[in-house]
């Protein structure tokens, strides 16, 4: 497991660490204006194949491993032509509607392009994630590896083109999202190609109804878990104005850079809890939580003093942004300690009781983020963010050490 562990991070962190530092750039040379858009534009990415597809893929790799399924080309398959063609109807729909969509959801009609560029760009994401997927629940580290460094190496090399010729904005730098997660996906052709075959497409048809009979409790967990992080930037980017969304949007940028390297890390558990024994599993979430917990103490210690670097790396024009920073950064704490403890409790057949603690936590998480929005606290809607998410993670870990 722990050597799985090391080969999964090296290529999970490293590719983290380029996305970051691409994000980071683009925050230091876009204006505010155009950074506004580009967080949109990632958040509608993000949004659709994160929080409509996601679900079943996270679902997938414990399933796929607990009832031992044998064709996983079939499986993914199936996965893939179901989000191909509710994705099409998506970008129809916000085709037919124009911009009087992006007023109706943002109360801003200059986040259509975003909108739209979002919804491609979602399409092309979510191939990607049922590749990675695919390949985690094979134990295919090095492919893995590959396909995911590949992405941001070509996002950097695009955005550092395009500033030195003096052509970044939001339209170059989204198109540019675009391409690296399309040049991603070529690096794994073979596969990907794979994914569109027609042939036995009634099995995959049955199989995608099985899936969904088995597992649709730990679908819906997984779709209200992957709503929190979206529910909290809504309400900003509807009632508040391009300053403070792209004030929002910077640390919140980090927050999402460092929870991805956090899940990164956690996938191993996914086999851990789902094919060693109890105790086995047992005993190496406890070391993780020994050790993760160090790092956290040490970092909380260091948070309150790190605004100068803060304002280094994102300029001067966001130093009003390193409280909602320190929120975020502190919520972060029960996630890296304790979040593997879902699939503790998915292995003990606990999907319902994930369901009903996700439910409770949204409708905390909604509540204080709608009065953020009403009351325009921005603080109160980074603390909603991770409160909600923070809480499930701690209750789960009780579970999971709970004899039964």
């Amino acid at each position: 497991m722990w050597k799985n562990l090391r080969d999964l991070l090296f290529g999970g962190i490293t590719s983290k660490i380029l996305l970051g530092i691409s994000n980071i750039f683009l925050i230091k040379v876009l204006i505010k204006s155009d950074f506004a858009l580009l967080s949109n534009f990632l958040y509608i990415q993000s949004m659709v194949s994160g929080l409509l597809f996601t679900p079943f893929l996270l679902a997938a790799v414990p399933v796929a491993k607990l009832k031992k399924i044998q064709n996983h080309n079939r499986f993914f398959s199936a996965l893939n032509w179901f989000q191909m063609g509710f994705l099409s109807l998506l970008l129809f729909a916000a085709w037919v509607f124009g911009p009087s969509l992006s007023v109706s959801l943002f109360k801003k009609e200059e986040f259509y392009p975003s909108i739209l560029l979002g919804l491609v760009a979602s399409i092309f994401m979510t191939f990607q994630n049922i590749l990675l997927s695919q390949q985690q629940t094979l134990e295919a580290y090095r492919r893995f590896n590959i396909l995911s460094i590949a992405r941001p190496f070509a996002l950097i090399l695009v955005l550092l083109g395009l500033h030195f010729t003096g052509n970044l904005n939001f339209w170059s730098a989204s198109l540019s999202f675009l391409v690296s997660i399309i040049s991603a996906i070529m690096v794994e052709f073979v596969a990907f190609s794979s994914l569109f075959s027609l042939k036995g497409i009634g099995l995959r048809i049955n199989q995608f109804s099985w899936f969904w009979k088995s597992a649709w409790m730990l679908i819906l967990f997984f779709f209200i878990r992957g709503t929190y992080d979206h529910i909290g930037f809504f309400f900003v980017s509807r009632f508040f104005n391009m300053e403070n969304i792209a004030n929002y949007s910077v640390p919140f940028r980090y927050y999402s850079m460092a929870d991805l390297i956090i899940v990164t890390s956690h996938i191993p558990f996914i086999s851990s809890f789902t094919t060693e024994s109890r105790l086995e599993s047992l005993g190496r979430y406890k070391k993780w939580i020994k050790y993760t917990s160090i790092i956290s103490v040490f970092a909380l210690a260091i948070l309150p003093f790190s605004k100068e670097i803060f304002v280094a790396i994102s300029g001067e024009q966001y130093e009003i942004s390193f409280p909602y920073f320190c929120i975020l950064m502190v919520g972060l704490v029960p996630f890296l300690c304790f979040s593997p403890a879902i699939y503790g409790v998915i292995a003990k057949g606990m999907g319902k009781f994930l369901l009903i603690l996700s439910l409770i936590s949204l409708v905390v998480h909604f509540g204080l983020s709608w009065y953020g929005a009403i009351s325009q606290n921005l603080a109160l809607i980074s603390f909603s963010t991770v409160f909600s998410r923070g809480l499930i993670y701690i209750i789960s870990a009780f579970v999971v050490f709970r004899k039964l």
